[in-house]
Parts: structure tokens; sequence; C-alpha cells
């Protein structure tokens, strides 16, 4: 924790509390604007990650459900909503806390929905699992929750 104390000719001295090394002077506006946008992300990536894991278990109760749920196109619709969501709040969140690997584990997240919707199944397919978008959902949730909570500082 960094203190500075902040002291006037006339007044004792008062000591102000940082959770963090960043100017925290437009702390509300950089909350109010990602609060609603880490949210959604969180939503979606966990959306992602369920569909992910659910998936095996469908295609084996449901036939006719698997085969919808495979589809190519529902892994890119899904990537058109979750990845603008997850750029929008990892870089606003990045620009106020400046936690480089909280954006990091983000992008990477990112990138792993994002290729793996557009890659063909067999590039990122291991055992018949959709592995690198389980753990590109899984990275993103986390990424997110990391973001909330720098976001979230309240002792400034």
């Amino acid at each position: 924790m960094d203190e500075r104390i902040l002291s006037e000719p006339s007044a004792p001295a008062k000591v102000e509390t940082h959770c963090c090394d960043v100017d925290h002077s437009a702390h509300e506006t950089f909350e109010a604007q990602t609060d609603r946008w880490d949210k959604l992300g969180i939503f979606l990536s966990s959306l992602c990650a369920i569909h992910c894991l659910a998936t095996p278990l469908v295609a084996l109760a449901l036939p006719v459900m698997g085969e919808v749920f495979e589809q190519d196109w529902v892994h890119v619709l899904m990537a058109v909503f979750v990845i603008p969501v997850g750029l929008f709040a990892f870089w606003s969140g990045y620009r106020h806390h400046r936690q480089a690997k909280v954006f990091a584990l983000g992008v990477l997240g990112l990138l792993m929905v994002g290729g793996a919707s557009v890659a063909l199944h067999s590039w990122v397919e291991f055992f018949g699992y959709d592995l690198v978008t389980i753990f590109g959902g899984l990275f993103l949730i986390t990424a997110h929750v990391l973001n909330r909570r720098a976001c979230l500082c309240h002792a400034h």
C-alpha cells in the first residue's frame, strides 16, 4: 500500500492510502465504463465455456442437438459477441489500472476463442474435445474477474 502524507500548515497530517501506483483521479469514470462491459464479458465467456463443456454431453444425449451445437456458425456467432466485449473491457480496464498480466490473459483468451472459432475443428480439437475454446473461455472468465477486482479498488 502506498501511503502519502498530506499536510497543510495549520491542519494535522492526513494519510491517504492507495491500492496501487496509478493516478485514480478519473476512477469513477473508468469504473462506470468498465463495470457493464466486464459483467457482460463474464456472462458471455461463461456461456461460451458452458457451451464447450456441455457440447460433448449434449452430443451424446441428443444427437440432433449435438449436431447444431457443433456447427461452425455457432462458434463464430459466439466469437462475434465475446471478442468486441472483451476487447473493450480489457482495454478500458488496462487504461485504468495498468495491469498488463490481466490484459495479456484476456487477449490470450480472446485469441484462443477467436482463433478456434474460425479454424477448422480438426486443427483445434484434442481427443475429441474443444480444449482450445474451453481454456480460452476459462482464461476470459478469469481475466474479466481480475479486471473487475482491479477496477473496483476503492482504497483511494
